[in-house]
């Protein structure tokens, strides 16, 4: 029975659930698909649930923008999974924050129903699964220009 909508992306959301447990079953889903962990798509769907969800998953407004952007370059066949890692390891080494700390204000990021969210590829079989993530991560690279939605 679904009794609210999650806020940051519009999906809908069980009595006493949240919009993370919606992620971990297309974690699930993805492991059964050959050749989807670790994939492109594999970064697709992470990165869209972490760019749809600013608060809970607590990263700073820079790893925010950076995220967006190889999700940009990804679509764009600017950056391999290889090139993914090898960005994700120069930006996270040493000193550098990519998680905000208690107490940290909120980044100012937009947030909010959208055309795709995590619900849209859980519909998905192997074969539909590239497909929908595709999609999602396509219409969440858009939205590096505001659309209606709150800043969360």
């Amino acid at each position: 029975m679904t009794n609210s909508i999650c806020p940051a992306c519009g999906a809908p959301v069980t009595a006493g659930g949240a919009c993370l447990d919606h992620f971990h079953a297309l974690l699930v889903l993805e492991g059964r698909f050959p050749g989807a962990p670790g994939s492109i798509r594999h970064f697709y769907a992470v990165a869209c649930y972490n760019l749809q969800h600013p608060d809970s998953v607590g990263l700073t407004a820079e790893a925010l923008e950076g995220l967006r952007r190889n999700l940009a370059d990804a679509l764009d066949g600017k950056a391999s999974v290889v090139e993914l890692h090898r960005r994700t390891r120069l930006a996270t080494d040493g000193p550098i924050r990519v998680r905000r700390r208690s107490g940290d204000p909120p980044v100012d990021w937009y947030c909010g129903p959208g055309p795709v969210n995590v619900t849209d590829a859980l519909t998905g079989t192997a074969a539909a699964y590239p497909d929908l993530v595709e999609a999602w991560a396509a219409a969440y690279a858009l939205r590096s220009i505001p659309w209606p939605a709150m800043l969360c």
